[in-house]
């Protein structure tokens, strides 16, 4: 029996909702009145019947599908976009993105494990044991979404880890799930505090970076200039759904970007070279040993830098790297930064050590000339 009365009680609860959102339209509207692409009867002839239905799939607030087709309705493939259509939940005149197709990628946040997302929950995780999900409702509010703000309605969390109401910036919800969580997968690190502005250095996506000259950035961007994490990770088809839904590209990035050694290729570190000129960099325009450490050499530009931030060292330099370890001269495992273009590494890598390495080198040790070969590695001062 109280088994029997939880579960009316339960549906007595889904109905008053369902009702208080057919009978409120104001909570459909946004400032300046706006509205919400989810109740613009342009789009959605039926209005909150496109979704919610009198006698909806079981265990759903009265959804026309189980939630884990229910959005693709309207955002999957062409037959079941023309479905929805048919069935008079959607305009003919509407073009709807198949995102269905994006979540098809190798590369994707994983929407398929569904039933993991419990309504009200808080974020960043707090129990470590709890696994990991990612829905379309971690991401977008289905009720307050718009147009021009995907993520309209969202709840954040800021860079102390604290929990926002309403999400003022994109980091804010990649925060919810890629900062403060007790969950993070091992080799996962805290987003938030490598973007964190106290650092040495960060990629500018919470503020501007603190590097006075940085010769190989591309326009439109400048020294004051902020980035968003979906300027990144996001679609790798420019022409297809905006959103770091899926992509071909690891870590769901809109280029490719190799993290491992190689021959050099502006395919290689495409990513990188969509903001750095990559004439400046294997033209030693701000380090003098790019072109040696890149192009001669193969090493990773993930070797020595960590393209989210720095807690240690300027220039995103991180020195936290399996191929990297501490001087087998001076036993010192150290950048240090010694003022423009100059300073001095510590450290073994690539069966080289440098106990240090000083940039630039003396007069009496001429830089190694491009394409001379990895033999001119030990031409530079030790």
């Amino acid at each position: 029996m109280v088994t029997v009365q939880k579960k009316k009680n339960a549906l007595f609860l889904v109905t008053l909702v369902v009702l208080a959102i057919f009978f409120s339209p104001a909570l459909l509207l946004s400032e300046g009145q706006k509205i919400r692409s989810h109740a613009d009867k342009n789009k959605l002839p039926k209005g909150c019947a496109s979704c919610h239905k009198g006698h909806g799939k079981y265990n759903t607030p009265m959804l026309a599908e189980t939630k884990e087709t229910f959005c693709f309705r309207c955002h999957g493939s062409t037959l079941d976009v023309e479905k929805t259509r048919q069935q008079g939940d959607l305009a003919r005149d509407t073009k709807a993105s198949d995102i269905m197709r994006e979540f098809e990628k190798p590369y994707r946040h994983p929407v398929e494990k569904m039933g993991i997302h419990r309504y009200g929950e808080i974020l960043p995780e707090t129990d470590p044991s709890l696994p990991r999900h990612s829905e379309c409702v971690d991401c977008h509010h289905h009720h307050l979404v718009l147009n021009d703000n995907k993520m309209a309605g969202m709840k954040g969390t800021n860079a102390q880890g604290m929990l926002m109401t309403r999400a003022s910036s994109e980091y804010e919800i990649c925060f919810n799930c890629h900062s403060f969580s007790a969950n993070l997968p091992a080799g996962q690190s805290n987003k938030a505090e490598l973007f964190d502005v106290s650092n040495p250095s960060y990629h500018p996506v919470i503020a501007p970076g603190k590097n006075g000259e940085i010769t190989s950035l591309m326009p439109p961007y400048t020294l004051s200039s902020t980035i968003k994490c979906t300027d990144c990770h996001n679609n790798d088809e420019p022409q297809g759904p905006n959103g770091p839904h899926g992509s071909i590209y690891k870590y769901i990035l809109t280029r490719n970007f190799t993290s491992s050694d190689g021959a050099e290729s502006s395919l290689q570190y495409e990513l990188c070279y969509s903001c750095h000129r990559r004439s400046s960099v294997l033209g030693d325009e701000s380090f003098p040993y790019h072109n040696l450490h890149v192009a001669i050499v193969g090493t990773s530009c993930r070797t020595c830098h960590n393209p989210h931030g720095s807690r240690q060292y300027t220039h995103l330099v991180d020195l936290d790297n399996l191929t990297i370890r501490p001087s087998t001269t001076s036993g010192r495992l150290e950048f240090i930064d010694l003022g423009l273009k100059t300073g001095q590494c510590y450290l073994s890598c690539h069966d080289k050590d440098h106990g240090p390495a000083i940039y630039p080198a003396q007069p009496s040790e001429p830089l190694p000339a491009s394409g001379t070969g990895s033999s001119t590695y030990r031409r530079y001062r030790r």
